[in-house]
């Protein structure tokens, strides 16, 4: 009779395990394998707004509010989502090719000089950009484009969209 603790009970236990412990290993060596899909985003306007594509330096400056104003006369009204969101890290890096503090004090020397009467609203999620969007004719966001909210058309960038092959606007 083996006591509970011997070595044959030890040494069968360990047995046991291995073929656990192998599938374990494979199983991660195979996530290692697979490169995990780079943050695409997507920039978003209301359904009505006549643009559809536009230049990736044409959206720097509505980014930075160099460009003001849409083909249609109307003043562009910039949403952004906070400093340490996803979204505004690939726009630093691919867009503003800046960073957060080079940003905020972009906006404030526009601020100071009368250039702009605000810095641009801040939204908390793509679900509240979308909402601000689809009810704005004059709105443009950028949201992560697994989360582009219902009611917004998503622009193309240099005639390319999310998920297109060459598409600009990817996290690292």
């Amino acid at each position: 009779m083996q006591r509970f603790g011997s070595r044959k009970t030890a040494g069968s236990r360990a047995l046991q395990l291995i073929p656990l412990a192998l599938a374990f290993l494979a199983a991660a060596s195979r996530s290692e394998e697979q490169p995990k899909e780079k943050p695409a985003l997507a920039v978003i306007v209301h359904p009505n707004n006549t643009v559809t594509d536009l230049k990736l330096e044409d959206l720097r400056a509505h980014v930075l509010l160099e460009k003001k104003f849409w083909p249609n006369g109307r003043r562009v009204v910039l949403l952004l989502r906070s400093s340490q969101s996803v979204e505004q890290q690939i726009l630093l890096d691919s867009v503003y090719k800046m960073t957060a503090e080079q940003l905020r004090k972009h906006w404030v020397a526009k601020l100071f000089a009368g250039e702009i009467s605000a810095i641009p609203s801040v939204v908390r999620s793509s679900t509240a950009a979308g909402a601000i969007v689809s009810k704005s004719e004059s709105a443009i966001s950028v949201v992560l484009a697994s989360e582009v909210p219902q009611g917004v058309r998503v622009l193309a960038i240099n005639g390319k969209k999310p998920g297109d092959s060459g598409y600009e606007l990817v996290g690292k």
